[in-house]
């Protein structure tokens, strides 16, 4: 087992010193908000989906998701579909026909991790297996390619908002086509890093990743960063070491503010600026994402939380 899969695996990518105390308290790893505007989608430690009215708050719907930790969720940009990951051998990864109340299932996936995505135009999803694999479906869960990514797994992938490629990171960024081809590959720094999270400007000029910080001694506690790059590989803006890891990034609708969920709610500039954040707090946050609207931003927490925030980063209510 490579050295930082079997770190990854044992830390659930959290801080290895409050992990107990994490899983403990029922982490949700994962929230989405969808496309309509109408549902939160959410999951984590609880062996639940859960479906959440985006109005109201009011838990709709729950779906069992047993013995595995659900990794991520993606709402289909133009259809009622909620792509699932877990890091699991068991669920693996589905997608949910909520129209239709039934699951469909990725033919051939033999297991999964945590990274998934539908490209622009819904025709596509993208899942990261273990643990350096890709692999990418058609809708009715018919595999179209399967490929070598990252050799010591891949934690993120988004696609481009206009192409279908996608951006992957885990111990190196790499640019791929839809059929695995390489476009571009490189790493983020000169040390070794765990890249956890990666999303592409809504111009497919650049993206932006978000790390675990540098290894040393087998964790990952040195200079958390936040980075623009272009997929030549040309980093156009640095964000330097905060508190805690960043663990999920998200773009409001029109790409002015870019969203980070670390110890923090912090809200940053296209060109790399803060604009606003939040009190830091022991209750790290995992998942995020903007309203289809820009107005509101939601995110999930090691402790089960779920919370609703302005675009400034003021929290507005919270659910546990």
């Amino acid at each position: 087992m490579k050295k930082l899969f079997l770190f990854l695996t044992l830390c659930s990518l959290t801080n290895i010193c409050c992990q107990q105390q994490v899983e403990e308290k029922e982490t949700l790893w994962t929230i989405a908000w969808s496309p309509d505007g109408n549902y939160i989608a959410t999951g984590g430690n609880q062996d639940s989906l859960f479906i959440y009215d985006a109005k109201t708050f009011k838990l709709l719907n729950t779906y069992p998701v047993p013995g595995v930790q659900l990794s991520r969720l993606k709402w289909h940009p133009n259809k009622n579909l909620l792509a699932v990951i877990t890091q699991g051998k068991t669920f693996k990864a589905k997608i949910l026909d909520l129209q239709n109340e039934k699951w469909i299932m990725l033919q051939d996936l033999e297991s999964s991790f945590r990274a998934l995505d539908w490209n622009h135009t819904g025709e596509l999803l993208a899942v990261s297996e273990l643990e350096d694999t890709v692999s990418v479906y058609s809708m009715d869960g018919v595999r179209i390619s399967r490929f070598m990514a990252d050799s010591k797994g891949v934690a993120g992938l988004d696609w481009h908002p206009t192409k279908n490629i996608m951006v992957t990171v885990g111990d190196q960024i790499g640019i791929y086509t839809h059929l695995g081809d390489t476009i571009n590959a490189f790493q983020s720094r000169n040390m070794e890093t765990l890249i956890l999270c990666v999303e592409w400007h809504k111009s497919g000029d650049f993206f932006v990743v978000g790390d675990y910080g540098e290894m040393e001694n087998n964790v990952n506690d040195k200079d958390k960063l936040i980075q623009y790059w272009t997929s030549d590989g040309e980093k156009l803006h640095e964000i330097k070491k905060e508190r805690a890891e960043y663990r999920n990034i998200r773009w409001n609708p029109d790409g002015e503010r870019l969203a980070s969920a670390s110890d923090a709610l912090r809200i940053w500039s296209k060109e790399g600026k803060r604009i606003a954040e939040s009190a830091s707090t022991d209750d790290y946050l995992w998942g995020v994402d903007w309203s289809p609207d820009g107005k509101f931003i939601v995110t999930s927490s090691s402790e089960g939380r779920i919370a609703l925030w302005d675009k400034n980063a003021n929290l507005l209510r919270t659910i546990e």
